[in-house]
């Protein structure tokens, strides 16, 4: 595998002047009259030809900065960015789109951008018109577009002039459901067709699922560059220790674009009776039923996470990574079941979350927070969970006879 993107010591200074007038008395009389912010710090890495690689981190960590220098439209101030192969970026709504340009102008401006010619950008035109679903808008000024417009646009137009690699800054936040899942596919794609992909977002379950890799930065320096996994465990967990106690409400996040939604859930025990109440090797049965409206398109998926009422996440589980499919019960309803046959958790107070999502298990539909309720109680072992395990007094060979004196 050949280097596609290689980073090497890069750090971005940006120069705040004091006022109007802090310029031209800095040039005159050769005072410092500005203040000076690290957007990065020494930050270095290197991706490998089809990795897909996130990026994390709070605001004002960074990590726009890093990507508009990786697209070539900023400049780092200390060591060098080098990239192989035809880039297509979508950062900033709008970005690389001339206001006074109709749509179809602007498709064919950024085509020339990227090096290709007009029979080239021709042959791609169409289909990237139909991807945005903007036939009835592309002749008209972009200005004239809304942030979601603008998405659809820009997104087709990031994907549709097949890049080598692409970069993503956040931008798919701001699309409705049926748009956002039709760019999850795309990127999907991308990557299986072994194709570089630089994505920063906030929504961490995507960074997870799509990136092998994960680039975390915190004001501008590297924190850790790792397996995705690690990294936005490590960077959760931050998070976690920064917010305050939960206030103990649900919350039900709904996205009813696509009417994919958890419609109820229920707690059972080994009997199938309903119940709350359990004790720590007992049998715990959560039903969920869920709705996926007409739009929706591929295998409908739900996501389970067990938590404890602090908020710590237990564990997170999902049909689609284990292999089973919903039931319909009757068109656009589904039934599953998740069963715990012997719980592991000691005494407390825990809840499940509960999502619907796509095929992929990267994009959420609706999320229900809180969805179920229930207390543990145990008579044995303190912590948090209960490991199988066993003791033994008597003597045997092995590393646990040898070594103890000394």
């Amino acid at each position: 595998m050949s280097t596609a993107v290689l980073v090497s010591h890069v750090s971005k200074v940006y120069k705040h002047y004091w006022g109007p007038r802090s310029l031209l008395k800095e040039i005159l009389l050769g005072v410092t009259a500005h203040s000076r912010q690290w957007a990065l710090k020494d930050v270095s890495f290197e991706l490998e030809e089809g990795e897909a690689f996130g990026v994390i981190g709070n605001n004002g960590a960074g990590k726009s900065t890093l990507l508009k220098i990786l697209s070539g439209t900023a400049f780092p101030t200390v060591g060098e960015a080098k990239v192989s192969g035809r880039i297509s970026a979508l950062l900033e709504l709008g970005a690389g789109f001339h206001p006074e340009f109709t749509g179809r102008e602007n498709i064919y401006f950024n085509g020339a951008l990227q090096g290709l010619s007009r029979d080239e950008i021709k042959e791609r035109e169409d289909e990237i018109i139909g991807f945005s679903e903007l036939s009835e808008f592309v002749d008209k000024p972009v200005k004239t577009y809304s942030s979601g417009m603008f998405l659809r646009l820009g997104f087709a137009v990031a994907t549709g002039f097949d890049p080598s690699i692409l970069i993503i800054d956040e931008a798919l936040a701001v699309g409705d459901q049926h748009f956002q899942k039709k760019c999850t596919d795309r990127i999907m794609r991308f990557r299986r067709e072994g194709k570089t992909i630089l994505f920063c977002s906030h929504n961490l379950h995507q960074v997870k699922t799509l990136c092998e890799r994960t680039l975390w930065l915190d004001r501008g320096a590297v924190v850790a560059i790792d397996s995705s996994a690690q990294v936005v465990d490590g960077y959760t967990n931050e998070l976690r220790q920064e917010q305050t106690p939960t206030d103990g409400h649900s919350r039900d996040h709904a996205r009813p674009s696509l009417d994919c939604a958890v419609e109820r859930v229920a707690l059972l025990d080994a009997a199938g009776n309903p119940c709350n109440d359990f004790t720590t090797g007992d049998c715990l049965r959560l039903d969920v039923w869920a709705t996926f409206g007409t739009r929706f398109e591929g295998t409908p998926g739900v996501a389970v996470s067990l938590i404890r009422n602090d908020g710590v996440v237990f564990y997170t589980t999902a049909n689609i990574m284990d292999g089973v499919e919903l039931r319909e019960i009757e068109p656009g309803h589904f039934y599953v079941s998740l069963v715990f046959p012997n719980l592991p958790l000691l005494s407390g107070l825990y809840y499940f979350t509960v999502v619907t999502t796509d095929q992929d298990n990267l994009q959420a539909y609706h999320i229900a927070e809180r969805a179920a309720t229930f207390t543990v109680q145990s008579t044995t072992g303190l912590g948090s969970v209960r490991l199988d395990h066993r003791w033994n007094n008597q003597l045997s060979p092995g590393p646990s006879n040898s070594g103890m004196d000394g």
